[in-house]
């Protein structure tokens, strides 16, 4: 249920509102710019495999999603390509620093955590009447104190470095918003990580990225039939001339030929078994919220927890329904190895790492990492997926040219994956002139602050030369 906010004497006149968290609380789940509609699908979709209703949609790095508490445990536990998801408390449009601490003042905090908790607010400022965000945090913090003072005659500690809640503050302009974090440690964190190696994707890109390319089309559908899986192709041009198909079959045969610690094969792995490792996490954030929705909260986590778990797929039979898929869809499989995931990297302390994060994660068995050139790999089936985040050069020396590796992997693909459908992620718009293919689709993306291209290429069969 959305509630007005009341009328402050001195300002605004707009569709300023608080949310209530205990009717129909609205959740806002975060994940990398350029994912909104990506991350949208996925949560449509756990929310109708669960039975949850609710309303979603995109918004600017992320989407809202109104519904019950239910809706935001089942984002929790099974969102692979987020990474928070956060209760709403208010919105609304603001014009000075005495109506910022008012909208904060508006809501009931004695209602959203216990005063024995400590909390943190954490502002961020952009093009907005307040220059610092440290002072948009300190008079956020007022109110908090202020309306605790108010209702229950104590105020909470505050704790920058460890917090008990979280508490989140965007003022982009004069839009204000105000959420406390639900999930704790981020969804991207997965648990498999292992060494210290710092991951140039996060888990939860990288679920996004496969997202796109059709994997997990084919995840929902593999275990129940072994039909074709298609992917769409936008933007075909029938008066082209050219023979060029609308829709690209999905091969259940992965390969990353630079794969650095290994985190596009594991989320591949984990996207196509249907796990999701938040589901054996022991702490969220949210229970620590909303004192008086405990009950429900746990007999949703419960149940959510048994459903997505008895959804898992066994880790042996993977390759046996990859097989009987590649049978009925004549897709020739170059060898015997149960693994139809691949992974490579030139450097073989990366496939050290890469194979410890697999084996933490439980997929060890269905990939098959090797130390080699990427230039020197060679598919493993007729028909698969093949996905690059090769160096980008934002690090690079001076005088350092990119160009040569990105056209020896155009010509790689040409040469050697025919039918193999390709997807390049760069930042370097130089030297993705150099792949010398026409990409067949283009989405602009973030990795992290990076602005970057997601590009697939189909590659079509070969012609065979006429006799002469």
């Amino acid at each position: 249920m959305i509630t007005k906010v009341q009328h402050h004497p001195h300002s605004f006149h707009t569709d300023e509102y608080l949310a209530s968290p205990f009717s129909r609380p609205r959740f806002f789940v975060s994940t990398s710019r350029g994912f909104e509609d990506i991350l949208k699908e996925e949560l449509e979709e756990i929310c109708s495999t669960y039975e949850i209703k609710s309303n979603i949609w995109a918004g600017s790095a992320g989407c809202y999603m109104e519904g019950p508490w239910s809706a935001c445990i089942a984002a929790n536990l099974a969102a692979m390509c987020a990474s928070r998801v956060l209760l709403v408390l208010a919105e609304a449009e603001v014009k000075s620093e005495e109506e910022l601490h008012f909208i904060a003042s508006q809501i009931d905090w004695s209602l959203i955590f216990p005063k024995e908790l400590t909390f943190s607010v954490n502002a961020s400022v952009s093009d907005s009447f307040v220059n610092n965000s440290m002072f948009a945090s300190l008079r956020i913090k007022d109110a908090i104190c202020d309306v605790f003072r108010n209702k229950v005659g104590e105020r909470p500690n505050v704790n920058t470095e460890n917090p008990d809640v979280k508490i989140f503050v965007r003022l982009v302009r004069r839009k204000l918003s105000i959420s406390v974090d639900t999930t704790g440690e981020p969804l991207s964190r997965r648990g498999y990580r292992v060494g210290g190696v710092e991951a140039p994707l996060r888990e939860s890109l990288a679920a996004a990225l496969l997202r796109i390319s059709g994997w997990n089309k084919l995840a929902n559908s593999i275990w129940k039939s072994s039909e074709a899986v298609y992917l769409e192709r936008k933007g075909v041009n029938e008066n082209s001339g050219k023979k060029i198909p609308k829709q690209v079959l999905i091969s259940p045969y992965f390969m990353d030929p630079m794969c650095g610690s290994g985190t596009l094969a594991i989320e591949a792995a984990l996207a196509i078994l249907h796990w999701k490792p938040n589901v054996r996490r022991n702490e969220f954030a949210f229970m620590d919220l909303c004192p008086d929705k405990v009950p429900e909260m746990k007999a949703a986590l419960r149940e959510l927890k048994t459903k997505i778990l008895s959804n898992e797929k066994p880790l042996a039979d993977l390759p046996v329904r990859a097989r009987l898929y590649s049978q009925q869809n004549n897709i020739e499989v170059h060898d015997d190895i149960l693994a139809p995931i691949r992974a490579g990297d030139i450097l073989n302390r990366n496939i050290e790492v890469a194979r410890d994060c697999a084996e933490e994660a439980g997929v060890g068995r269905v990939i098959a990492f090797q130390v080699k050139d990427a230039f020197m790999s060679k598919p493993h089936a007729s028909c698969g997926i093949q996905i690059v985040n090769p160096p980008y050069g934002e690090r690079l020396e001076e005088g350092e040219d990119l160009a040569p590796m990105y056209k020896a992997m155009g010509d790689l693909w040409k040469q050697k994956y025919p039918n193999w459908n390709a997807w390049l992620l760069t930042a370097n718009e130089t030297a993705l002139k150099s792949v010398g293919l026409r990409p067949t689709r283009k989405v602009s993306v973030y990795n992290g602050s990076l602005q970057c291209k997601y590009l697939q290429y189909v590659m079509y069969p070969r012609e065979k030369k006429a006799s002469t």
